[in-house]
């Protein structure tokens, strides 16, 4: 199916040099002035140009261009094309591809000062492909995509919905209705019209008696002050067109008779009105024949005023309707917008200065990580949590004890909560994935730290190199933990030297013993400073129960009772080296954010 898959938009309000990728359902983040709108605006004037002013223009002395490639042209879509819109556009379609722009040089001036530019893959790369405006190719593309459903967020839904004007919200998608009513109906309509046309009107064939006498009567007093002059009395009938888009919306409500005025109800319901409107159309629009014409609904905030349930309803709607004739772009501040789904495709809006659009998760594993199941696993992890979006900064754990306590531990300690720091904890569920996902953060423009086990600085910390495998601590450690199996047949190790699970003592237990030796201390704190400048921060003590004060047992029937005396107890009291544990919050909130990442 036929899309736009990419817009570039130059020297455009907050958006100097952007560029975005485009799927069928595209949500598009950021925090408010980040240049949502913008782009939003800017992928509407690419289909639907209408006169920029100064305000428009980045730099009021460089020219704005927004740049749009569709994909998806196949021999199929085209031949529903009609023949004489198919002939103009065919030629500069390469690989089902096409390039086109809208290009405004200066503020001011009337609609002809905005140049429609099309890209003609046949001219070398070293010459200028752009062709002004060559003929039928307006038609073509409007008939490929028809002017955008744009929906504001904080626009007046009230004066939006009760009044039908042309380019209102309303009236666009009033006419998704309405249209195949008045082909149905509409050559029959039209004929009563005439009718009532010809009795109304002042040059009616059947012109009503009433009406000619009011003529001659008004007429002929108009003559004693006025010679000459004759009054005929007009009363303009529509046609079917002007007819079907005064159509508008009202209201009734259950046990209650009365039809009124939408602006009776509260923002929420006004709101309602259009989401529920796309809502239906969706369920529509999924029995529908196909056809050339793909629409871009564009949404700011669909989330507005509505339930929670509600949030879900409207989620479904657009990602249905994205499935046939529509391609969807909406702008939220809401987790519960993004479907699983589309969280690789999501794409991040930053605003430092001007807009800047991060790259989206699909493409920062592409970048980032190397091999095709690391890629898959780590997309996997940052599937499942949102919430990562929606933050200004990551921490990334390896296990279900962070997951379970950090949250309440963080509270306790700060006063703050982590969504309060705009801090999103994510659960990788073990180590293998910290590595390649703390890169693919630094490649979508999110802080990130990750919080391990002390087993990591000997194992993936040494495969990635952030720790040598000649390092001199990192050999003692392995020399004294050795030597101590020697005495110890409770310990077993692998072919490397370090221990494994295979033995009575685990692995974990053997790491908290030795940490805590005189001799073990200071190597696991050289060991976790190491790693500090890297972004992640290693338990010396071994892991975060041992830190706590908890037992070696990583369960609910543990972490429950411990969060519960939380709240009752000062955390300085019940944690068992608070030291440590407020180092770290110390490096999460403030140190971590000087720290460089790896390469």
């Amino acid at each position: 199916m036929h899309r736009l898959a990419e817009i570039a938009i130059t020297n455009f309000r907050s958006c100097c040099d952007v560029t975005l990728a485009l799927d069928d359902c595209t949500p598009i983040i950021g925090y408010n002035n980040a240049g949502k709108s913008n782009i939003i605006r800017a992928i509407e004037w690419v289909l639907a140009p209408t006169t920029l002013v100064a305000g428009d223009f980045f730099d009021p002395d460089a020219a704005v261009q927004v740049a749009a490639r569709v994909t998806g042209l196949t021999g199929e879509l085209l031949g529903l094309l009609d023949p004489r819109h198919r002939s103009k556009i065919t030629p500069f379609i390469q690989d089902e591809s096409l390039r086109f722009r809208q290009v405004q040089a200066k503020p001011g001036g009337s609609k002809r000062d905005i140049s429609l530019e099309i890209y003609d893959p046949a001219v070398p790369a070293s010459a200028n492909a752009w062709k002004l405006n060559p003929a039928g190719i307006p038609e073509a593309i409007k008939r490929l995509f028809p002017e955008p459903i744009t929906i504001g967020a904080m626009e007046d839904a009230a004066e939006d919905s009760t009044k039908s004007k042309a380019g209102t919200t309303i009236s666009k998608l009033l006419a998704e209705f309405t249209a195949p009513v008045e082909q149905a109906h509409g050559a029959d309509i039209q004929r009563d019209l005439h009718k009532i046309k010809q009795r109304l009107s002042a040059h009616g064939k059947d012109r009503a008696d009433q009406l000619q006498r009011f003529d001659r009567e008004a007429s002929a007093a108009l003559e004693l002050f006025f010679p000459g002059v004759q009054l005929h009395l007009d009363i303009p009938v529509p046609d079917i067109g002007s007819l079907f888009k005064a159509g508008t919306i009202r209201i009734s409500e259950r046990d209650r008779n009365t039809i009124r005025d939408f602006t009776d109800l509260g923002h929420g319901a006004q709101r309602s009105v259009q989401m529920a409107l796309i809502r239906y159309l969706a369920d529509l629009r999924a029995q529908a024949s196909r056809s050339e014409q793909r629409r871009l609904l564009l949404i700011e905030e669909p989330e507005l005023f509505l339930h929670p349930q509600a949030i879900e309803q409207i989620r479904y709607a657009l990602e249905t309707l994205s499935q046939d004739q529509y391609q969807i772009i909406f702008a939220t501040h809401s987790p519960m917008m993004i479907a699983r789904s589309t969280i690789p495709r999501t794409r991040i809006i930053r605003e430092e200065a001007q807009t800047r659009v991060m790259a989206s998760l699909e493409d920062a594993l592409k970048k980032r990580v190397d091999e095709e199941d690391n890629r898959l696993h780590v997309l996997l992890d940052l599937k499942n949590a949102s919430g990562w979006l929606f933050s200004d900064r990551v921490l990334l754990a390896e296990g279900k004890t962070e997951q379970a306590l950090l949250p309440a531990i963080y509270e306790a300690a700060t006063g703050h909560t982590l969504a309060d720091d705009r801090l999103a904890l994510v659960n990788l569920g073990g180590t293998g994935a910290v590595y390649a996902a703390l890169q693919v953060f630094t490649e979508l423009g999110i802080e990130a730290s990750a919080l391990v086990d002390f087993d990591y600085a000997l194992t993936q910390a040494v495969k990635h190199r952030l720790i040598q495998p000649d390092d001199a601590d990192l050999k003692q450690c392995l020399c004294q933990i050795k030597t101590t199996s020697t005495q110890d047949p409770s310990i077993v190790l692998n072919v490397d030297g370090r221990p494994t699970n295979q033995g009575q003592k685990k692995a974990a237990a053997v790491y908290r013993e030795w940490a805590a030796t005189a001799d073990g201390r200071p190597i696991a704190q050289a060991l976790h400073d190491k790693l500090k400048p890297h972004r992640i921060w290693l338990w010396p003590g071994g892991d975060i129960e041992c830190h706590l004060g908890l037992p070696d047992t990583k369960h609910p029937t543990v972490w429950t009772p411990f969060v519960q005396r939380l709240e009752n107890e000062p955390i300085e009291t019940l944690v068992a080296d608070y030291e440590t544990l407020t180092d770290f919050l110390a490096w999460l909130r403030h140190g971590s954010q000087i720290q460089k990442g790896p390469a």
